[in-house]
């Protein structure tokens, strides 16, 4: 309060999070379609049992222990999540959307929707990122975020 009676600037940054809605969730992830060749899963609590394994059951995946730092988002390695990599199907994000999708919507006082805490990494065919989640977060990072946050 001093410092507004004074009349001195104050600075501050504040971040605005919109919590998306089921259907502007579900229109990002289609709107990677076009360019999408692989979707990657992090599955940071384990992925044994997950609803989504049962889900993709028809699908080849690559299963890895481990991210080494860089990878997508990752400051930093993280050797004991597990992460499934997909070719691009469409069923996969069927998949999603019957799990609820990334996030809770607003009002919902549940933590996770039933994908639980996993993050999502849309690739292109040279492995470039298109677009990933950070779940616990509630985030969803592009391209523009990364460079943002490398530089």
């Amino acid at each position: 309060m001093e410092l507004l009676r004074r009349n001195q600037p104050i600075f501050c940054y504040v971040e605005v999070m919109t919590i998306l809605s089921f259907a502007d969730q579900s229109a990002w992830m289609r709107s990677m379609r076009p360019l999408a060749t692989r979707i990657e899963f992090v599955f940071n609590d384990g992925d044994e049992g997950h609803p989504l394994l049962e889900l993709l059951a028809h699908l080849d995946s690559k299963r890895t222990v481990g991210v080494g730092p860089g990878y997508g988002y990752y400051e930093r390695g993280r050797p004991t999540v597990i992460k499934r990599s997909y070719a691009y199907d469409r069923g996969i994000i069927r998949a999603i959307e019957s799990l609820g999708c990334f996030f809770p919507e607003a009002g919902n006082n549940e933590q996770w929707t039933e994908l639980g805490d996993v993050d999502v990494i849309f690739l292109d065919h040279r492995g470039k990122m298109l677009g990933a989640t950070v779940t616990h977060e509630g985030m969803i990072i592009t391209p523009e975020d990364e460079e943002h946050m490398t530089r």
